[in-house]
């Protein structure tokens, strides 16, 4: 890391934190082993959909995401699992793809399990077995979108279960991305952060973007605050522009506004870009369906840390998408910018929906996010 420090660019000061370019998006994102109500995956038989019986004996797995105000389960691990709705319920979420309405479920208690693709324990420096979290009284969101060929394709995150904020909130969570290009990272639940090393801690500040739609009918699921990383600036030759971005580990690509975009010069009045992007990026989520948008190579990206000092990013690869959502106030957000797993974890360039033409290493050794103290902490190798 000295040597990585002594190079910083212009711009950058010699006790910032550096990283070189990274790719457009992560390989994967962040992922636990969930449980529901302590019964095994698969216990209440399968479905008559044989795409949501794939891996019905294996261990299911779902994104761990500080983007989601709640948890949501998908069509098929709603059946795998036996979880049913309240009756009549209804709650309309913000996603990519605009508003979202689902059923709400029944309360039941969550697990949460280690994840590590490694699996050789102590050997890694932590623990030699996985360690799982409970959480009582738990209301999910379901998707009601089954799968099918078409989903499976063009709307993957329609498929997806997502453990969000309530148990983050309640859990110090580490990322360890493995040390090659090949896309695996271990999660590991804590008690703490103690004992969990840093070279920095950024600031984080918990916020309510909790939706009180008058389309919700019924009990609300289970809902916490999403972090948002207050000082983030990006630069584009002679503009720049500052705000507040969304920390989102189920987001596998980094995002500007529209707003953000126009003030480095990106886009026009009217949203269009003002120049050829380097490079157009799928993207999807739970309600189903996908959209290509435009993406830029920015000159710097720069995150506020402790210490008066700065995690800097090289060549930032973002695209220009509005996330837009209502406060419980009734005023309409829309956010700066997402902070996306691309800059923490294994990704890709020249992404298609059938893979990556090029895959990079994290930059990070360890990648810590402590909701409760409102801080994330990063590590370079």
């Amino acid at each position: 890391m000295l040597l990585l420090l002594l190079a910083a660019p212009d711009g950058a000061h010699a006790r910032d934190l550096v990283v070189a370019t990274t790719g457009e998006a992560a390989l994967q994102p962040p992922m636990i082993v969930l449980g529901i109500g302590g019964r095994p995956a698969g216990s209440s038989g399968p479905s008559k959909n044989p795409l949501e019986d794939l891996g019905i004996d294996l261990p299911a797995v779902a994104i761990l995401d500080t983007g989601a105000s709640g948890h949501v389960l998908s069509h098929g691990s709603a059946i795998r699992f036996g979880v049913e709705a309240e009756p009549g319920s209804r709650y309309v979420e913000a996603g990519m793809s605009g508003d979202h309405a689902m059923e709400v479920s029944r309360a039941l208690t969550l697990t949460a399990t280690d994840l590590d693709p490694a699996d050789d324990g102590a050997s890694r420096g932590r623990r030699s077995s996985p360690a799982t979290y409970r959480l009582a009284s738990q209301r999910v969101l379901l998707n009601d979108a089954p799968a099918d060929p078409g989903a499976l394709l063009l709307s993957p995150g329609a498929m997806v279960d997502v453990v969000g904020m309530p148990l983050i909130r309640e859990r110090v969570v580490e990322i360890v991305p493995g040390d090659d290009d090949a896309g695996a990272v271990a999660v590991r639940l804590h008690p703490s952060a103690a004992g969990l090393g840093v070279d920095a801690w950024i600031p984080l500040a918990l916020t309510d973007f909790n939706r009180r739609d008058p389309r919700n009918r019924g009990p609300v699921p289970s809902l916490a605050e999403n972090p948002l990383v207050e000082d983030v600036r990006v630069e584009r030759g002679a503009a720049d522009a500052a705000g507040a971005w969304l920390l989102d580990t189920g987001a596998v690509c980094s995002m500007i506004s529209t707003s953000t975009a126009r003030a480095l010069g990106l886009v026009d009045s009217a949203g269009a870009p003002t120049r050829r992007p380097d490079f157009t990026l799928p993207v999807g989520g739970i309600g189903g369906g996908h959209t290509s948008l435009p993406g830029f190579r920015l000159d710097r990206l720069t995150i506020a840390a402790d210490g008066d000092r700065a995690l800097v990013f090289e060549r930032p690869a973002v695209v220009v998408h509005d996330v837009t959502t209502t406060r419980a106030d009734g005023a309409k957000v829309t956010l700066d910018g997402i902070l996306g797993m691309n800059l923490l974890l294994p990704s890709g360039t020249g992404l298609t929906m059938l893979g990556a033409a090029r895959q990079l290493p994290s930059r990070f050794a360890r990648i810590v996010i402590d909701a409760r103290g409102e801080r994330l902490g990063v590590k370079l190798r």
